[in-house]
């Protein structure tokens, strides 16, 4: 029987003993308190401070727990999209099943019928969150190629991916939404929202992208293996001078199955200005290569790597659009949402007839 999905009013001390415990180690929880945490906008995350009976050394001083947004709006899209199932399914599949830049997570639940979730992960008190409206550093980014590259090689080319119903780009997906007919939905009313605020980069792009979805996705083909398809700054904990782990990547709403090389595109066209990322980018992407050949990637299956990254640059405009309408409007939230797409529309225009698909 599958565990129930706790609410955060359910995470007392008494649950906390019972998760917590372990042969040996007779911790008990004596108190509890949670404190917000993150700007995420499609689930909740808390940061637990727990106060214990007596002393134990391997007892932990905080925890971090995840659920469902608080915002009906951000909810109803939660579950409309899948991103609480691919998130839960992603803690119970794969994180902590090879070696992967992820969080350590103590509990995982899923309510198939409500999609309520609740996620339990040890707390990384060193690490500090990115973010998406400031430029990463140098070894930011490069530590970001190094963690992309043992998500995208700890499955690489495994059939299996395609066989699960509920990842992003899976070829036996139940529940599909058609791209095409959601962003020629979703462009026109993120211009209507932000008319006064869109720079002719962003209206050109936007505008060359409509009727030409399916072209974009069937020009990008090649090995296929687990991505994450929001790997940008806000989704990543960073501790450089941590040497197992300098950057973690949060998040996993959007899980899928694709083309690694279009997270490394994704994060170069939201993360970094148009001059950082034009003087970067053809160096972060051979760091991305060599650690995945390091990880076990067949160096032939990396021939056409550079011309599938220019392909990708569109993906960091399309989720600004189409996620900026579905979740809670906020003041950063449209901020962020902007950068984005001023950003990746320099990227695509930067590289031209790389970036744009061509007519059948």
């Amino acid at each position: 029987m599958a565990d129930p999905a706790p609410t955060l009013a359910d995470i007392t001390p008494d649950w906390l003993t019972r998760l917590l415990q372990k042969p040996g180690q007779d911790i008990r929880v004596s108190t509890v308190s949670a404190k917000p945490i993150g700007t995420g906008q499609v689930g909740a995350t808390y940061r637990l401070t727990l106060g214990y009976d007596g002393y134990c050394a391997k007892a932990p001083p905080t925890l971090v727990a995840k659920f469902p947004s608080n915002d009906p709006v951000s909810r109803a899209t939660g579950k409309t999209h899948l991103t609480y199932v691919r998130e839960s399914r992603f803690y119970q599949l794969f994180a902590g099943e090879k070696p992967m830049a992820v969080p350590d997570h103590l509990f995982v639940a899923f309510d198939e019928e409500s999609h309520d979730f609740a996620l339990i992960m040890h707390d990384l008190p060193t690490h500090v969150a990115g973010d998406q409206l400031s430029v990463p550093s140098h070894d930011e980014s490069c530590a970001a190629m190094d963690a992309a590259a043992t998500i995208h090689a700890a499955w690489w080319g495994d059939p299996m991916l395609d066989k699960m119903d509920w990842l992003n780009g899976s070829k036996s997906a139940t529940q599909s939404h058609d791209l095409e007919q959601l962003y020629s939905y979703f462009w026109p009313a993120f211009c209507a929202r932000y008319a006064t605020r869109i720079s002719p980069d962003i209206q050109g792009v936007g505008d060359a992208f409509v009727g030409r979805m399916a072209d974009w996705q069937s020009a990008r083909t090649g090995p296929r293996c687990l991505t994450h398809n929001d790997f940008r700054p806000d989704n990543m904990m960073i501790a450089l001078s941590n040497p197992q782990k300098p950057v973690v990547i949060v998040d996993w709403q959007t899980v899928g199955v694709g083309q690694g090389v279009t997270d490394v595109a994704y994060y170069t066209g939201t993360a970094l200005d148009p001059a950082t990322r034009k003087a970067e980018e053809r160096f972060l992407l051979e760091r991305y290569r060599q650690q995945l050949i390091r990880n076990g990637v067949p160096p032939s299956d990396l021939d056409h790597l550079w011309q599938d990254y220019c392909k990708s640059a569109f993906s960091g405009f399309l989720m600004g659009v189409t996620a900026s309408m579905v979740v809670e409007q906020t003041e950063r939230g449209d901020a962020m949402f902007l950068t984005m797409c001023e950003r990746a529309a320099a990227m695509v225009l930067d590289h031209g007839e790389g970036a744009m698909p061509a007519r059948a």
